[in-house]
């Protein structure tokens, strides 16, 4: 797994980390420098080989300079880029070598170049090669075997330089006779002395720009207000982001260094509510969309005036509507949105051209109604990804509103829709900003998601496949204040500097004409990086040797558990025994009398595989004395591995604080940041206070569950997890989860198991907060969705109806109104012959129907059992 896990972790940074310089661009004493070698040279023998991978920073206006200078006692070599001629060439004093050589303008700016100069000390001669291609070779009078190596600016004596071009390198090794001497990864995220990997030789960094951390962190680069009812548009042709008011437009150039100006749009007197903007590449032109108006305003950089402008509406039925406009037939496209308590699926298309917007009729799969979905087109432009979202099957927002986890795939020839998968596992309940990113090389999209239960939300990037239902949670979070059809929030991708960029709109609640928008915009550089643990590199042996400390401790570690668990295997074994032969012994002692009857806490299943046991694969069993418990269906309970309920230990915040690492860290995987812990528990205090508060509670919990027994709350990286030894603990929805996520059939032994978990009772009866409304709702749906199907699918339910009325009273812990579950219960009790029974059941649902609706039930008993 280590190994795995660390494949993993080298594959993605490889095109994420290295160290980028300050050039032309920086004023002289801000120009960065990487420095080997300067305290004292490095010397070698035989052939020496320096090999760095290179690349540009694209956008800049000046190029050249040194991009290395390697010292042999008072002489120099360099590798300069000329801009003028476009070619990289080598120099020593006042004399050009003949190498040089150009590199692809594309692969200069994209890619990582392999540069490689090889010194053989005995030829006396210096060649250069580039992605593994000779570029030339020329002879050298090397003066003596030792040598410094200078990246970018320095400040040596004698080579003194400034001008550097605006460059990335990573990946210096040194090889000696072909063998690895020293390597610096250049993996760092803030250091000014990094380390190789080999040898553990120093090396120098000043005004360093380390590429790791903007691949980890989001960055605001703009935070302002705009006058009216503001939108956002983006022109990924020259990459630069529009925002519209109501008398400017703000341009921010990702280009240039992010600069913005602002130039006035005459004719756009108003932005009516649930306005949406677009930038047209094809035509070079911006357009605002009213799609209950069916009307689109239209800007154009060459005549900076809109076509029209429109009075004042209604609200709009069609808030965060996803957008498109595709090459195929360079139509805008429409798809969803949410107004007047309904919610749409319709796909609308407006033709540029003509002027003509029209309602298309889509075919393929069942598109349900959403709004808060996210929307990215592929690289031809004729189909639409479409992922997530909130609504409901029938388009009524009182019929049963839901969260959406599936990708459907729209294809604009065929107009038609195809629903490619559902997610596999949910982080916690979220929907999405507005856009996604389709990264079609590596078949992956990348997209914002957010809670929609909370004004003091946050943005989330997610990562995910096309192909599978995968995904993950990376980089870090982003303050968004959601007010429903106050807020807005969307996504764009730059390439060509190489960033993702993320907008939040947020309307205040003055009067229209007075309205102003606040935006916030950010920036992180793609491909983005999970968060790692940060940690200070005070030196290469300190690393290295804190590395093999890790797997040796772990070996040890892992050793002696096994010892420990064996030989207390063994003792509870002999333990058991000898209580057997003591009871055995005192029954024969007594004659007739009875033995006292010990009632204990209900003990924890034992631990269950990936798929349903049976005969062949059913799981060994685990000494009963070893178990440990929580449970969450039916009210809260916790158990030590005696069977001694502990339940009682929990305050009310106690309680609290375990459910929401608990849950969070099944439903996730992941667990839950102290941000979110202080959002929830802590709201209103301040940052200091919450810590502590934090702190305090955390220690009293863990002191608890170290009482319980064979389970624990650890932090990893930034999220609190809840962590027990699996063999020893039974978590009831731990168990749920597993089962409901499982791809497989729906039959009597999946419904068995399911019913093993939820016949003790509602999920966390008697237990009520604010976020786990939606968690009950999804745990509720599920229950009763698996549980109909089953009923309803399967052939031979009638067969046995014992077995139907044990469903069905599941179905009624979570729903007591279902009227399907009625219908089973009392069919099944007939054929059971129990008719009393099944009156008294149906007697029972309609005083409840009463109570709750304050209406007669309208089917009669003779009408539910027919």
């Amino acid at each position: 797994m280590l190994l795995i896990f660390n494949t993993i972790g080298q594959a993605q940074s490889y095109l994420s980390y290295g160290l980028a310089f300050n050039g032309h661009e920086a004023v002289a004493e801000k120009r960065t420098a990487f420095e080997i070698a300067t305290e004292k040279p490095l010397c070698f023998s035989g052939t020496i080989r320096l090999e760095f991978d290179l690349n540009f920073v694209s956008y800049n206006h000046i190029y050249f300079g040194y991009i290395l200078r390697i010292i042999n006692d008072n002489q120099n070599i360099d590798l300069i880029y000329d801009q003028k001629t476009s070619l990289f060439r080598v120099i020593s004093g006042q004399h050009f070598f003949n190498i040089s050589f150009s590199c692809d303008a594309w692969k200069l700016y994209n890619e990582w170049n392999r540069v490689s100069i090889t010194m053989d000390l005995e030829k006396k001669q210096i060649s250069l090669a580039v992605n593994n291609k000779s570029v030339g070779s020329s002879t050298f009078s090397f003066k003596g075997n030792c040598f410094k190596f200078l990246y970018g600016a320095n400040d040596d004596e004698r080579f003194h330089t400034r001008d550097i071009p605006p460059m990335r390198i990573k990946d210096i090794r040194i090889f000696q006779d072909e063998q690895l001497n020293c390597h610096w990864p250049l993996e760092e995220v803030a250091d000014t002395l990094c380390y190789d990997d080999v040898r553990q030789e120093p090396a120098k960094v000043k005004n360093g720009v380390w590429l790791k951390p903007g691949h980890q962190y989001w960055k605001t680069i703009g935070s302002f207000q705009m006058n009216g009812n503001a939108v956002v548009a983006f022109d990924q042709r020259n990459e630069q982001l529009l925002l519209t008011g109501i008398d400017s437009i703000v341009t921010y150039d990702l280009r240039q260094q992010q600069h913005a100006r602002t130039a006035k749009a005459a004719g756009q007197e108003n932005i009516l509510i649930g306005c949406q903007s677009i930038y047209d590449t094809l035509s070079n032109q911006l357009y605002n969309v009213y799609i209950d108006q069916k009307k689109v305003a239209v800007y154009s950089p060459e005549h900076p005036q809109w076509t029209t402008t429109f009075p004042d509406t209604i609200l709009t039925e069609f808030w965060h509507a996803n957008k498109f406009i595709s090459p195929v037939d360079t139509a805008l496209y429409i798809v969803g949105g949410y107004g007047q308590l309904k919610y749409k699926n319709v796909v609308q298309r407006w033709q540029p051209r003509t002027g003509k917007w029209e309602l298309l009729s889509a075919g393929g799969n069942f598109f349900p109604p959403r709004y808060l979905a996210g929307l990215g087109l592929n690289a031809s432009g004729d189909t639409a990804f479409i992922l997530g979202g909130y609504g409901s099957m029938t388009g009524d927002q009182m019929l049963d509103p839901r969260g959406y986890y599936d990708l459907f795939a729209f294809d604009v020839r065929s107009r038609t829709f195809r629903k490619r998968f559902s997610l596999d596992s949910v982080y916690g309940s979220f929907t999405f900003a507005n856009s996604l990113i389709i990264d079609a090389k590596r078949r992956q999209y990348y997209g914002l998601v957010f809670s929609k239960d909370s004004f003091n939300s946050r943005l989330q990037l997610i990562q995910g496949s096309l192909d599978r239902p995968v995904y993950k949670l990376t980089a870090t979070t982003i303050p968004y204040s959601f007010y429903d059809v106050q807020s807005f929030a969307d996504l764009y991708y730059a390439p060509g500097v190489g960033k993702l960029i993320a907008v939040t709109l947020l309307y205040d609640d003055q009067e229209l004409r007075q309205r102003k928008t606040n935006v916030n915009v950010y920036t992180i550089d793609f491909p983005p990086l999970d968060l790692g643990p940060v940690e200070e590199k005070t030196s290469g042996s300190k690393e290295l040797l804190s590395k093999w400390l890790i797997f040796i401790l772990l070996f040890f570690v892992l050793a002696i558990g096994a010892l420990w668990w064996r030989f207390r295997k063994v003792v509870l074994q002999k333990g058991r025994e000898t209580d057997v032969a003591n009871k055995v012994e005192k029954v024969e002692g007594e004659s007739e009398a009875e033995l006292p009857q010990t009632v204990t806490a209900p003990l924890a299943e034992a631990p269950y595989s990936e798929e349903l046991t049976t005969p062949e694969n059913e799981p060994s069993e685990v000494p009963e004395a070893l178990r440990s418990c929580i449970r969450l269906f039916g009210p809260f309970q916790a158990f030590n591995s005696e069977g001694e309920e502990l339940t009682g230990l929990f305050t009310p915040l106690m309680k609290e604080l375990l459910l929401l690492i608990l849950i969070y860290t099944v439903r996730t995987g992941q667990g839950i940041t102290a941000d979110e812990l202080n959002e929830i528990l802590w709201n209103g205090k301040s940052a200091k206070d919450a810590k502590n508060n934090r702190s305090v509670n955390l220690a009293k919990l863990k002191s608890i569950l170290e009482k319980i027994g064979n389970c624990m709350v650890n932090k990893k990286s930034v999220y609190w997890q809840f962590q027990y030894t699996e063999d020893n603990f039974y978590l009831d929805y731990e168990r749920f989860v597993s089962l409901t996520r499982r791809k497989a059939a729906i039959d009597r032994p999946f419904i068995a198991e399911l019913l093993k978990v939820v016949e003790t009772g509602a999920f966390l009866a008697k237990t009520e907060y604010d976020w786990l409304d939606d968690i009950k709702a999804e745990v509720s749906n599920a229950v009763i969705d698996l549980s109909l199907g089953y009923l309803n699918e399967d052939t031979q339910v009638g067969e046995d109806p014992e077995f139907v009325i044990r469903v069905t009273n599941a179905v009624f812990l979570f729903d007591r109104l279902n009227e399907e579950a009625l219908e089973y219960k009392c069919k099944s009790l007939i054929q059971l012959k129990r008719y009393s029974l099944a009156n008294n059941t149906y007697e029972k649902f309609v005083k409840d129907y009463r109570d709750i609706y304050g209406d007669e039930f309208y089917k009669s008993f003779n009408d539910v059992i027919r």
